[in-house]
């Protein structure tokens, strides 16, 4: 437990206040504490919610989560202040103290950098003392990272990480080996969508009650000029539901996420992915619990070692790993820039007006669900990104706003660090670049796009090629330094002259393009 304490003698309840992302029975602010002598504090905020234009259906998510988790509480005997659509935290909490008269603050720590001081020095200034308890919804510890740092003198890489921490918990482990005897078995889990189509298992879906209903007018009086669409609501906002969510995965859908986890489908959205990241993120389910039912399906014969182990790395490694990264490298990782991206954010990221049929797909996916699965958000919207040049805190903020499962420690890793690479190679060693040829090979998009995904010239070239080239092109020094871009830089200084001036010329024209606001 951390403490941060202030001068305070008055003789009430102890006030465990709860906010937006930490809804979990394992809340640790509340472990060991006595309902009979504390008041659980939950607090909307009209002005946090507006910080960013968040989409509508994560703020319902948020709102209907933090609704249900009062109710819970209530039922399990703790007192709880339950303050909706407050103008701040500042004025609800001076309001709460006023009312409860409470003799100290408890806490867990924030999840955003900065947040858990904030909400110290709010306490302070009613001369409360605080307790800081360790965030619960994360399987690491710091000295997972640190220890691994220390080794490496300069970074750690995600695999190093997931094995550690594979070991750690035993999860997919056969005593000392990995189950299987691999630890990777992405070469199983890269295929692309077969000519002849797909078919996924439908998802688990949970209509609103009337609890969620009012968050949905909640969302729409306050923040009613909010991007995105609400829709019929379908994902879960209580406990039971997300584990129910869970098993329906793990029976369902599991086997055949590996083969597929990276293809792109036209019409689809969820296809085998669990879409499970929301629940987690906002403290449903703890990603131990999660990683555990999987391995569970692998072990009971239900689901294949490789795609248990993909789902396994995303979680158990990834999200970890982005958590530690966060952790030990703000704040000033979010200002990171290392290839002097200058772009502003394309329009097209906000309404969905471009020509690219691949893009036109991801961006109508995040408008409508505020979802789009990981090789949508890496290979598509962060690779344009990426390759065209954006300014990485403006693409942050898109995902983080944009994204029902997006928070500041998720997106900054994954936005600066995997898609932009604007951490300088810390998160990931290489960018993740690509041209047309990958998406025309991991999709079906191509067939059904005006841009010819073959070509790198003309108005009726696909921009992700000239852009990709010009992206080499415009670091190319940088570039022939990693022994994983050399063989492209050859490849680009190989090319006849005449075409690499026409390829840049191309380039040129779509960066202005979008930075006059004119679709592409």
């Amino acid at each position: 437990m951390i403490g941060m304490t202030a001068d305070h003698s008055a003789d009430g309840p102890t006030t465990i206040w709860i906010t937006g992302d930490q809804c979990s029975v394992r809340n640790s602010a509340l472990a060991g504490a006595d309902p009979a002598r504390s008041i659980v504090l939950m607090i909307e905020s009209v002005a946090r919610g507006a910080m960013l234009p968040y989409h509508k259906r994560k703020l319902v998510l948020i709102y209907a989560v933090m609704r249900h988790f009062a109710e819970d509480l209530r039922a399990a005997g703790w007192r709880v202040d339950y303050r909706a659509e407050q103008p701040d935290f500042a004025q609800a909490f001076a309001a709460h103290v006023a009312v409860s008269a409470p003799s100290r603050l408890r806490i867990e720590e924030q999840s955003e950098w900065g947040m858990t001081e904030r909400l110290c020095a709010l306490a302070h200034e009613h001369g409360l003392p605080v307790d800081v308890t360790p965030p619960s919804n994360v399987v690491s510890e710091p000295e997972d990272y640190d220890r691994l740092l220390r080794g490496d003198g300069a970074r750690v890489t995600m695999e190093t990480f997931y094995r550690a921490m594979r070991v750690k918990t035993g999860v997919l482990m056969d005593g000392a080996e990995p189950a299987g005897g691999r630890w990777n078995f992405d070469r199983e889990n890269r295929s692309p969508p077969p000519k002849t189509g797909l078919r996924f298992a439908p998802r688990a879906t949970f209509p609103p009650d009337a609890i969620t209903r009012g968050a949905i007018a909640t969302v729409e009086t306050h923040f009613g000029d909010h991007p995105g669409d609400i829709g019929d609501w379908d994902l879960p906002v209580t406990r039971t539901d997300a584990l129910a969510m869970l098993d329906d995965f793990c029976e369902r859908r599991l086997d055949t996420f590996g083969p597929w986890q990276d293809a792109m489908v036209a019409g689809e959205r969820a296809m085998s992915h669990s879409l499970l990241s929301a629940a987690i993120n906002v403290g449903l389910l703890h990603p131990l619990e999660v990683v555990e039912r999987a391995e569970l399906a692998f072990r009971s014969g239900r689901a294949r070692l490789a795609s248990v182990e993909g789902f396994v790395r995303q979680v158990l490694g990834w999200r970890e790993f982005v958590w530690r990264t966060y952790r030990c490298w703000m704040p000033e990782y979010k200002e990171r820039n290392a290839l002097g991206a200058d772009l502003p954010l394309p329009a097209f990221y906000r309404d969905g007006q471009t020509r690219m049929f691949c893009m036109r797909e991801a961006v109508s996916h995040v408008r409508e669900t505020a979802y789009a699965h990981h090789i949508l958000r890496l290979m598509v919207l962060g690779n344009f990104a990426l390759i065209a040049g954006v300014v990485p805190r403006e693409a942050h903020d898109w995902f983080h706003a944009m994204f029902v499962d997006g928070y500041d420690w998720v997106m900054a890793p994954n936005a600066i660090g995997m898609a932009l690479h604007a951490d300088g190679g810390l998160v990931g060693t290489k960018p993740y670049a690509a041209s047309a040829n990958y998406i025309a090979k991991m999709s079906n998009y191509c067939g059904r796009c005006r841009y010819d995904p073959k070509q790198a010239t003309g108005e009726d070239a696909c921009p992700f090629n000239a852009l990709y080239w010009d992206f080499i092109a415009r670091n190319e020094r940088r570039f022939a330094a990693n022994h994983r871009m050399r063989v492209i830089v050859r490849a680009w200084a190989g090319r006849p002259a005449a075409w690499r001036v026409a390829v840049r010329e191309r380039a040129r024209l779509l960066r202005e393009r979008m930075r006059a606001g004119a679709p592409v």
